[in-house]
């Protein structure tokens, strides 16, 4: 096939062929020339894709000893094809050394070592190019590794060498087969210089640095006298100590170091590649344990202290992967930057946190999942925006403090989307590195905080905070590693099988899961309103009653649980429901007290199913309108029941007991407007009075209230008062 088509030129070939095809007869031509136009651009997103570089950091834990050497050699080997690139493009493949554990470098075996970096210059990794990063120290047999790379990148206050720990070490420990080796390889890469590599090893060589009219070399110093016969000797400097060692900017100096870099995204950056692709694919070393927790609800103090406890006793049982599921509407920024801070502080070569967002990640939960190391959501999932909690302007400048210095820091990540997904104003920009190509996403304030602001082109604007992404606008802009449509694309993913600790709640957690649920919460204020009516109707206390009471606990005390609901929601329910029953039995009528009461209880419930007061933001309007919603739907239920159970339940031959049926006897209730012919006539409760019920007056049924407190049917009464157009009746006998 012929060279690729510029862009630009395709496009104007679409709109030629475009034009013809549609003045074909019948657009007998339009498929073909549509086809053609396809394959070009295919082409040219193909040629694209080609100019980014395949890449893989794998971390060398130290020693070097056991089994190390072949794990590595296996999970490049494996990668091989993938890293080799497209079209003869070479792959980059970062090899970084971990040097936190005891005795990590000096440790290492020699002949592990050697074996490794022999591998590492083998002919097949011509088409790969080897990067050594080093971010703490190197020592020990490890440097050998490190040699046997093409580059070397290195923290500032970053250590290489020596490579023999013992500084007196004479005799058997360094041996003529242990020179040969780091002779051969440095000669090989050429990274170091020959008389650097060995003095790293042999604390006997003493290394210069000679500047000489064609340059300058590093020498041992039995070879300066050959050195000044064959070149002019301007300058000589003598390298201590010895054995050699070279902090990252001494090593820039020297020319051996390339660029360099604190963290894996700024050696991206020095490379000019994506920081993803230097992401560490868990599934290449076999050894991972994964363990998944759920963070779910309102985010506070309760959920994170327990999803911090089966964390930590999962890393106990030797779980390395810790897969975070968040179903989250946020709910505390501060427990929410606590529990972020302390996630970020894991070292991803021991412990990889992976975020997993199947439905929401909404406001300060959002800052919980950009803490892990990766984040997998489903496409549809929502990151950010408004969510339980309310930022304001100062809590809005606490936050970007918090994460600047805390997260931003330890992960070595730019801070400003993640902030502007909570913060309300926060401009966020796309921004594009000259020199290398390289993106990311930064607000003003955070641009002209960096010294290399001018190497930097701001570009489209992402979003005003706070800003709300879907899961595949994360994974656009890279910020989300992966999408997939439920936990078993995840696992395919990363190559997980069926071995994953899942820290589940107990029985009683998911019990409590499914009883805050909306559609579950207004079931159970459904059955708890159907049962006061009934007890309401029934002589004594009955099973309404019982279920009534049930129903209300268990509301409140799993939205309790949940996090919504407190002591005020629960003490304002109970308020109510008192000054209701002072209504009804101390002042009959409708007033202050059954107003107010009713109003209290209508209160409690709503703010039993919400975590806030009144609402700030669109998402809390929103879910104060579901509250609302819910609650009527609720109201109308026990209306339509109170309905049926007055019509049915009566009848049924098990159940009429639980509603007495009412006593019509044939008459008819008054309801005309007659009442003061009333006044004094006496009768007898044909049902339970309490207070209200219905007694016999005169040969007429009528609904009456008790004025004398609870009274039971077939007692005799007599009307005493006509007040707001209800039937006031005494007990006989209080009247005499």
């Amino acid at each position: 096939m012929g060279p690729l088509l510029p862009l630009s030129g395709v496009f104007a070939l679409q709109r030629i062929l475009y034009k013809r095809a549609s003045r074909a007869l019948c657009g007998l031509f339009a498929p073909v020339c549509f086809a053609v136009v396809f394959i070009l651009m295919t082409r040219v997103a193909v040629a694209q894709n080609a100019d980014e570089p395949s890449g893989m950091y794998i971390p060398i834990r130290l020693p070097i000893v056991g089994t190390v050497d072949t794990q590595v050699q296996a999970t490049i080997l494996r990668q091989f094809d993938r890293l080799k690139g497209r079209d003869g493009r070479r792959g980059i493949l970062v090899l970084g050394f971990d040097s936190s554990g005891e005795n990590a470098g000096g440790g290492s075996d020699f002949g592990r070592s050697f074996e490794l970096a022999k591998f590492l210059c083998d002919q097949r990794m011509s088409g790969i190019k080897t990067v050594a990063f080093i971010s703490e120290s190197l020592t020990g047999h490890g440097v050998l590794v490190a040699l046997a790379c093409e580059q070397i990148v290195m923290a500032p206050e970053a250590t290489f060498g020596p490579a023999n720990t013992n500084t007196n070490a004479t005799g058997p420990q360094i041996d003529d087969a242990m020179r040969a080796a780091y002779k051969q390889i440095a000669n090989y890469r050429k990274t170091v210089p020959e008389s650097l590599a060995l003095a790293m090893i042999d604390p006997k060589i003493d290394v210069l640095r000679v500047s000489t009219d064609q340059g300058e070399e590093f020498i041992r110093s039995d070879q300066l006298e050959e050195t000044k016969r064959k070149r002019v000797v301007l300058g000589i400097e003598e390298i201590r100590p010895t054995p050699v060692s070279l902090s990252g900017r001494r090593a820039r100096q020297f020319g051996i170091v390339k660029s360099l870099a604190r963290s894996l995204p700024e050696v991206a950056e020095s490379l000019g590649m994506p920081a993803r692709l230097l992401d560490t694919d868990p599934s290449l070393f076999g050894d991972w344990k994964p363990l998944q927790v759920f963070l779910k609800g309102p985010i506070e103090a309760q959920n994170i202290s327990i999803a911090t406890s089966h964390i930590e006793k999962g890393l106990r049982d030797s779980a390395n992967m810790v897969i975070l599921r968040i179903d989250s509407p946020g709910g505390s920024t501060e427990q929410s930057l606590v529990f972020a801070a302390w996630l970020a502080s894991f070292d991803a070569s021991r412990v990889r946190t992976i975020a997993y967002v199947p439905r929401e990640a909404r406001g300060d939960a959002a800052l919980i999942a950009m803490a892990c190391d990766e984040m997998v959501v489903h496409p549809d999932a929502v990151l950010g925006g408004d969510g339980a909690a309310f930022v304001d302007e100062r809590q809005g400048d606490a936050i970007t403090a918090a994460w600047r210095e805390g997260v931003a820091a330890k992960r070595s990540r730019s801070w400003s989307l993640p902030v502007a997904m909570v913060r309300p104003g926060l401009v966020v920009k796309r921004a594009t590195k000259a020199d290398s190509g390289f993106i990311d996403y930064f607000s003003t304030e955070e641009l002209e905080s960096r010294a290399d602001q001018n190497a930097w082109t701001m570009g489209a604007e992402v979003g005003t905070g706070p800003i709300v992404l879907s899961g595949r606008r994360a994974t656009e802009l890279a910020i989300a590693s992966h999408e997939v449509e439920d936990f078993e694309g995840l696992k395919r993913a990363y190559g997980i099988g069926n071995e994953v600790i899942i820290s589940e709640p107990g029985w009683v957690d998911v019990l409590l899961n499914a009883l805050a649920a909306p559609g579950v919460a207004w079931l159970l204020l459904l059955i708890a309103g159907a049962g006061l009516y009934i007890e309401m109707h029934t002589p004594g206390i009955g099973i309404g009653g019982f279920v009534s009471l049930v129903a209300f606990v268990i509301y409140f005390w799993s939205q309790y649980l949940n996090g919504t609901s407190g002591w005020l929601e629960v003490m304002l329910f109970l308020v109510g429901l008192f000054c209701l029953a002072t209504e009804l039995f101390v002042l009959p009528g409708f007033g202050i007290f059954g107003f107010g009461g009713g109003l209290l209880i209508v209160v409690s419930l709503v703010l039993a199913s919400q975590t806030f007061v009144l609402p700030s933001n669109d998402y809390q309007i929103r879910q104060m309108q579901y509250s609302l919603v819910g609650l009527l739907g609720a109201v109308i239920g026990i209306g339509l029941l109170s309905v049926l159970f007055r019509r049915w339940l009566p009848s049924m031959p098990v159940l009429h007991r639980i509603l007495l049926k009412s006593p019509h006897d044939g008459v008819d209730l008054l309801v005309d407007d007659h009442f003061d012919e009333l006044i004094g006539l006496e009768g007898v409760a044909t049902t339970r009075l309490s207070p209200a019920g219905k007694a016999r007056i005169a040969g007429r049924l009528v609904d009456v209230m008790s004025d004398s407190g609870l009274l039971e049917p077939g007692t005799a009464v007599r009307v005493v008062e006509i007040r707001a157009r209800r039937v006031l009746v005494r007990l006989m006998h209080q009247e005499e």
